[in-house]
């Protein structure tokens, strides 16, 4: 007895039946593949020695404006330094106070200015000998006639009466100094703890008291004035 035959032909899926669904679909090809890049060793190297080439001239270009600059300011530091050796190089000028010849001599170790002025019977212009003490900030005049030595305050530094007197040597100075004396003599003792070496030497063998420069307003007919 043969089995029976069963035709599949027209059967339809039942309604309850869900058609197979695929988890992933593959994606589709695409018309034309991704090659990879094409990679040329010789332009690489070529633009990393391009590279190294831009970075060489930019570290040149630095070093050469800052040995520039080193330059500059190392060639200004010189300038600045002779000028302030060879400007005090000059000991000594003549120089002209109130149509009066006036010696002027330096010691710039020291920070020293002596200045010289000689008598006059015309103007009634003492001999007197001037030391300009910049350490000490003093200035001692030295009335060489009457042995007498006025010691007064100096408000100056030694750069700033340099050039002073320097400008002597070119223009006269025409002026009057009203000294007011303000002590009577002063011991040795204090000149050499104030005065140091310079004025008491400048002072020696003279009788030395404290002055005060003052205006010619202020002079009064019961103070004791030294007219320089």
């Amino acid at each position: 007895m043969s089995p029976p035959k069963v035709s599949l032909a027209g059967k339809e899926y039942k309604d309850n039946l869900e058609k197979p669904v695929f988890d992933e679909i593959l994606p589709e090809k695409s018309e034309a593949s991704d090659f990879p890049p094409v990679i040329n060793v010789q332009t690489e190297r070529r633009a990393w020695s391009l590279r190294q080439q831009r970075k060489h001239q930019q570290c040149r270009r630095i070093a050469c404006g800052a040995l520039i600059v080193i330059g500059v300011a190392v060639a200004a530091l010189g300038t600045m330094l002779l000028v302030l050796h060879f400007r005090h190089q000059r000991k000594s000028w003549e120089c002209r106070r109130n149509g009066l010849p006036e010696t002027v001599k330096v010691d710039a170790d020291n920070k020293l200015i002596f200045a010289k002025q000689y008598h006059d019977d015309s103007s009634n212009t003492r001999a007197m000998e001037v030391l300009h003490e910049y350490d000490r900030g003093l200035i001692a005049y030295k009335d060489i006639e009457n042995n007498t030595c006025y010691i007064d305050r100096l408000d100056e530094e030694f750069e700033d009466g340099y050039e002073r007197w320097q400008l002597y040597e070119k223009n006269e100075h025409n002026e009057r100094k009203y000294l007011k004396v303000i002590s009577g003599p002063i011991e040795i003792d204090v000149i050499r703890h104030i005065g140091d070496i310079h004025i008491t030497a400048h002072c020696e063998n003279a009788v030395s008291v404290w002055v005060m420069e003052i205006d010619i307003q202020e002079v009064a007919t019961d103070m004791e004035i030294i007219n320089i």
